[in-house]
């Protein structure tokens, strides 16, 4: 009785250890590594673990389609998720069914090992909807009622494809009883063993099956339906042939299936320019992450062992031809710029010879000097009532994504409108890098606008909304959908053809929501520009050659450029800076969308892909708030190279700076891991790469107040909301962080600096 007790006791231990959805768990451990990577990604993203600063997680938590967020936005969300999940069992299915072939003798076989692989998907529906919920009821501010049709929404978007799905399967695949014959198992067994004694490599087959019975997977209990549980049985007295027979034909018809949905995922990508099939960023990552298990679990059961080898080779021989043949390196190009033409040249003598010709800097500087006697003449009036010469604004704006966008352009229609006109009109450059520049420039087009009498007024609500407006979406969806396979659509801009891709996409997306008043080419502000209608804008990406700026403008400007040390110095200066409209004179740079100039000014790494220019070696461009994120280099350069023309002209100059962080802020200090000891030497540096940009301003500020003979004047209009209420670095803002951005034009310290904006113009 002991014995038996003893035995019952175990028994009944195995079957809650060795139940079918824990053991596949387990083997999800141990076995599937690369498919719990793109869980884990997914995890990070729902838990706004990952990409934290960059408001990824948003995208996940309240997904957005055609504008909108709605319960339809959710529901694409679970329907790509319902694919994922799919993936997952017909990855693991193909991979590692051979190590449960109890369920080759089930009915239904796939559905039955789908419902016992629920345990990582169940467990990250779970944790999606308690993240959204939570998103939704503290931070878009939603009532119980909005929240409950989201998530309806999404879950009947899981179960749609599922449905859809599991539906194809029952139809296709088959059990063991659909091939077995009528012939008893046992002789059939026996028949076997006969032909295996009579083959001369029977050692062989007689070693492969014992070794495929050694990887079996031990199962006592499974699940038959969600909530019946029952005993597996033993498939050993089936025949092997059989079973493998079972587990192919399965495995084809997931194959057909898997290339089904990667061509139809293939054909959205083509008709992105239809708003219609833009999905939301969240299912365009779940999508993407989809069509590859399915290309890696199809291409298992093609060439099974290996696959991770042809992987290695495929990937050592792209990496090999890209430079000698060019393939898989798609270049992005800025849209107008004329490609076929001669390329420019981009060598270090060449350069110098640019920066160092006198003859060129001076016809640029007496341009600008014109410029500038427009710009006085303009205030002549002002100035013979107060009797005081004019103060020069020059606007500095940082970047930040759709942070600083939005911020930059509140800030300073606030403060325009305060002044009544005073600040863009008395503002003579703008300079600053990435999306500082996009808020600054819709502004200032509003205002060039309004002064043709195409717009009533610039101050209107509705152009803060516009500029704070998704621009993520569509370029994450691109991503997905085209820029990591084969990239098969051109556009055509000009007459001149160029790869559509993501940029593209920003581009669309950027002119849609500023109702394409900024559709652009710089051709099109040279005599605004020079009349001083309004503010001239210079642009200076950075070069990631050679790490020098690339000055780009509407105006002549290799004055800029200049940087011989005065006379009685006895030094020899290396060129930093390269002006645009000298370097690619023969591609038609004035051309160029004005929009890519924005563009390649905010090319955050990977969000956007770098920018590729007809130079010979190829130019490639980036972010300009590498070098500089807050314009005050090239604005100190400006007023050095004019500090004559502004001590006679003027009584003095306001520095307008528009930063979206907080000036020497206390940073966090990070607990001592492991890990941030091994991120430490390069996450400080990049960590702090703002702080030292101001470090080496405050110095050569220093150095340019000696030389201006007036008052020289820096009001900061800055964002500086409390820890809580930070606002993520992205191109994507949630309502609350537009709420903050808006509130924080009521900040005391927002006033206090308006107030002495108005004083230092009256």
């Amino acid at each position: 009785m002991n014995a038996a007790a003893q035995i019952s006791w175990r028994q009944r231990l195995a079957r809650v250890l060795f139940f079918f959805p824990l053991q596949l768990l387990l083997l999800h451990f141990k076995k599937n590594l690369f498919l719990l990577f793109f869980w884990i990604i997914l995890f990070g993203y729902t838990l706004n673990y990952l990409a934290a600063r960059y408001g990824v997680a948003y995208q996940f938590l309240f997904p957005e389609y055609m504008g909108e967020n709605s319960p339809f936005a959710f529901a694409m969300v679970g329907f790509a998720l319902g694919g994922f999940i799919l993936a997952l069992n017909l990855y693991t299915y193909i991979l590692h069914g051979f190590r449960f072939p109890f369920i080759a003798t089930l009915n239904r076989p796939f559905l039955k090992f789908s419902v016992n692989n629920f345990i990582l998907p169940a467990s990250f529906v779970l944790t999606y909807m308690v993240s959204s919920i939570t998103f939704q009821r503290d931070q878009e501010l939603l009532s119980g009622e909005e929240i409950l049709f989201n998530m309806f929404g999404f879950v009947m978007g899981i179960l749609s494809y599922l449905i859809v799905s599991l539906v194809y399967f029952r139809f296709t695949n088959k059990n063991l009883l659909s091939y077995e014959t009528k012939e008893d198992p046992k002789k059939l067994e026996k028949r076997d063993e006969e032909e295996m004694v009579r083959t001369n490599l029977h050692r062989k087959v007689q070693w492969t099956r014992k070794n495929r019975i050694k990887r079996e997977w031990r199962v006592e209990t499974y699940l038959s339906s969600a909530i019946r549980i029952k005993l597996a049985r033993s498939a050993e007295h089936y025949n092997h042939d059989l079973l493998q027979k079972v587990f192919a034909q399965n495995h084809l018809n997931a194959s057909l299936f898997e290339l089904a949905l990667v061509v139809s995922f293939i054909l959205i990508g083509s008709l992105r320019e239809n708003p219609y099939f833009v999905l939301p960023a969240a299912a365009s990552v779940m999508f993407f992450f989809t069509m590859m298990l399915m290309l890696i679990s199809a291409l298992h059961s093609w060439i099974r062992g290996w696959t991770v080898t042809v992987f290695a080779l495929v990937f050592v021989l792209i990496n090999f031809s890209m430079p000698e043949l060019g393939i898989f390196h798609i270049e992005n190009h800025a849209y107008g710029l004329d490609y076929e033409a001669p390329k420019a040249e981009y060598s270090r003598d060449y350069i110098a010879s640019l920066n160092t010709n006198d003859s060129i800097a001076d016809t640029d500087f007496n341009a600008t000097i014109e410029m500038l006697d427009n710009w006085r003449r303009k205030h002549l009036k002002q100035s013979i009532m107060t009797g005081k010469k004019p103060k020069l604004v020059i606007v500095n704006v940082s970047g930040g994504g759709s942070r600083s966008a939005l911020w930059t352009f509140s800030s300073l229609q606030y403060a325009d409108s305060a002044i009544e006109g005073g600040l863009i009109d008395r503002a003579a450059l703008i300079s600053g890098s990435s999306g500082g520049m996009i808020g600054a420039a819709y502004l200032r087009e509003l205002c060039l606008l309004e002064k043709q009498g195409v717009l009533d007024n610039r101050h209107h609500p509705r152009f803060r909304d516009n500029i704070g407006k998704d621009l993520l979406n569509p370029v994450i969806f691109t991503i997905a959908t085209n820029d990591f396979f084969v990239r098969y659509q051109d556009v055509e801009f000009d007459g001149r053809s160029y790869t559509k891709d993501r940029a593209w996409a920003f581009e669309k997306q950027l002119n849609s929501n500023t109702e394409q008043v900024m559709n652009k080419r710089l051709s099109d502000y040279v005599e605004p520009e020079r009349q001083a209608l309004i503010p001239t804008m210079i642009f200076a990406p950075t070069i990631t050659n050679d790490g020098r700026r690339l000055l780009i403008s509407s105006q002549p400007c290799s004055y800029l450029t200049q940087n011989k040390p005065e006379d009685g110095v006895n030094y020899s200066s290396v060129s930093e800076d390269v002006e645009y409209l000298r370097l690619f004179d023969q591609q038609d740079p004035l051309n160029l969308r004005f929009t890519s100039a924005l563009r390649m000014n905010a090319t955050f790494p990977y969000v956007l892909p770098i920018v590729t220019l007809p130079s010979d070696p190829p130019v490639e461009v980036m972010d300009a708030g590498m070098r500089d994120n807050f314009g005050m280099k090239t604005t100190l350069q400006f007023l050095y190279t004019f500090r004559n023309w502004i001590n006679t002209n003027t009584s003095g100059v306001v520095i307008v700076q528009v930063r979206d962080l907080q000036r020497d802020s206390e940073r966090e200090q990070k607990k001592p891991n492991l890990f941030n000891r091994i991120t430490l030497p390069l996450g400080s540096i990049y960590g702090n790469i703002t702080r030292t940009q101001d470090y080496n301003n405050d110095q050569l500020i220093r150095y340019m107040s000696a030389l201006m003979e007036n008052d020289l004047d820096i009001v900061t209009l800055q964002l500086a909301p409390d820890e809580e209420s930070a606002v993520s670095l992205s191109f994507h803002l949630t309502n609350t962080e537009k709420t903050t951005i808006n509130q924080e034009l009521q900040a005391e310290d927002f006033q206090q600096a308006v107030e002495e904006l108005k004083r230092l113009l009256e």
